[in-house]
């Protein structure tokens, strides 16, 4: 017969045993390591939850890609509310948005239609007009999509009318007769300016953050549509009163209309200089930064940056152009680097707000503050800074800080694209789809947002110099290939200099 004593031992080692045993049979599918057991010194296999997260999702790491659809879609929407860092200075409807794709999203869980699911949530992304926000292209779907061009391309003038500024030869706008500067009267049977809003734009590159990269976006995507598509084009041609009317088809292009209304800049590898710099015609010194980055060719920009600085002051030029169109931005850093240069003393770069999961919300991070402080060689002379809807990330804070000094004037058809924030956000979803989002907020040393649009989808960096856009400069432009900005600085240098 046991004693009391034994019997105690006897129940203590049933319960360590199945402890052990419970433990042993969760780490065959959830990873462990090794641990002792108290009072019992039994070492054995304890799970992590490592495996367990990514069998269930972790909310923190945005890993919702074995969740259902409809629940990893809302999982989404939480967690772009809470982390988003422009909801107030947008006034975005975050339940609105929910409420506006969530039955697509539903319906296309019900269907098992994949593709379906897939645009709903770019859909919803696309709804927020922010360029730091993105989702991995399915190219299949966006071939089905806009795989095809009607051969021909349209651009808004400033007085409102929309006008074809290329031709594609051979494609069906070409065999129709349809001659560069038309102007577009109506497309499907809509006036044009109502056919424009009605384009969904969910096959951009991103989001458009202003109004200037909304009509572009509109405008490329018109006239697009999948291979062989019908469409009923209503125009008058130059000069002319008469109304035209033309059918057409889309055929293959290879997205060709999507980009060569405005150049984007130039493509960096590593094997290319991220920016070049000479001096022109008249003793002006001319800078075009493509990016904020070191490549294999120029693995300290910032050196190079000050030689060509020291070999235009050397040459005593009239004036320094910075070619900042296209420049994808990069590394604040380099920015802050550059800018030194024309500046005497310090100017305040920025500080971030940026979501802070330890601390519970936004928080300033006080380590990303930036301040530009003077740089030698000085030059005071003009500055002429080049922009468009293409100068984007930290090209426009660029190009927005040197704007501060007396000397230096914007010059362009438009301003920049309005996104400029911290990124770091990060969303798996069902099917591999990749979200990206930014988590932070840049400030001005008064803590306003910099860069960033509000809800006006207005470019808070515009031209102080901004050239028209009309006939005639489309045809300077598309038709005899002059760089109007360009040659628009040259002049103004050249007048500050007598």
């Amino acid at each position: 017969m046991n004693t009391p004593k034994q019997n105690r031992t006897s129940i203590l080692n049933i319960a360590l045993c199945s402890v052990a045993v419970i433990a042993l049979s969760l780490s065959l599918f959830s990873g462990c390591v090794r641990s002792k057991l108290p009072l019992a010194n039994i070492s054995v296999p304890l799970p992590t939850m490592e495996p367990i997260r990514n069998l269930f999702g972790s909310y923190r790491e945005g890993n919702f890609q074995n969740r259902d659809w409809d629940d990893a879609f809302l999982a989404m929407h939480q967690k772009l509310t809470r982390e988003y860092p422009f909801t107030e200075w947008k006034e975005l409807d975050w339940d609105g948005l929910y409420e506006a794709w969530a039955p697509q999203v539903q319906a296309a869980m019900d269907a098992k239609d994949n593709a379906a699911y897939y645009k709903a949530i770019r859909s919803y992304l696309y709804a927020i007009p922010d360029a730091g926000i993105n989702i991995n292209t399915q190219e299949t779907y966006r071939n089905d999509a806009i795989g095809g061009d009607f051969g021909f391309s349209i651009l808004p003038l400033d007085d409102g009318r929309i006008i074809v500024v290329r031709v594609e030869p051979g494609f069906f706008a070409d065999m129709a007769g349809l001659e560069w500067g038309s102007e577009v009267i109506e497309w499907n049977g809509l006036p044009i300016a109502e056919a424009l809003e009605q384009v969904p734009l969910l096959w951009g590159d991103a989001p458009a953050a202003t109004r200037d990269c909304r009509i572009l976006e509109q405008c490329a995507l018109l006239t697009r549509a999948p291979i062989g598509a019908k469409a009923l084009l209503k125009y008058k041609k130059p000069g002319s009163e008469a109304l035209w009317t033309s059918r057409l088809e889309a055929r293959r292009d290879f997205y060709r209309t999507l980009h060569d209304l405005i150049p984007e800049g130039k493509v960096i590898s590593e094997f290319d200089a991220p920016f070049e710099s000479r001096i022109l015609d008249g003793n002006i010194g001319y800078i075009n930064i493509h990016c904020h980055a070191a490549t294999l060719v120029m693995p300290f920009p910032a050196r190079a940056f000050r030689t060509a600085i020291e070999q235009f002051t050397k040459a005593e030029v009239k004036g320094i152009i910075l070619d900042l169109r296209g420049n994808a931005g990069g590394q604040d850093l380099l920015a802050v680097e550059y800018a030194g240069h024309f500046t005497q003393s310090p100017l305040f770069y920025r500080n971030l707000v940026a979501f802070d999961y330890d601390k519970g919300g936004f928080a300033l991070n006080e380590e990303e503050s930036l301040t530009i402080e003077p740089k030698d060689p000085y030059f005071g002379g003009p500055v002429m800074v080049l922009i468009q809807h293409t100068t984007r990330d930290s090209g426009q804070a660029l190009a927005d800080s040197l704007h501060q000094l007396p000397n230096v004037a914007l010059i362009g058809f438009s301003g920049t694209d309005g996104s400029w924030s911290y990124p770091g956000g990060q969303i798996t979803m069902p099917g591999g789809y990749r979200v990206t989002y930014p988590i932070g907020r840049y400030l001005d040393s008064t803590n306003a947002i910099r860069i960033a649009t509000t809800s006006n989808m207005k470019s808070r960096v515009t031209p102080d110099i901004d050239l028209p856009i009309n006939m005639d400069t489309c045809a300077e432009f598309f038709l005899k290939n002059k760089d109007l900005v360009l040659q628009r600085a040259i002049e103004e240098i050249k007048a500050r200099n007598k």
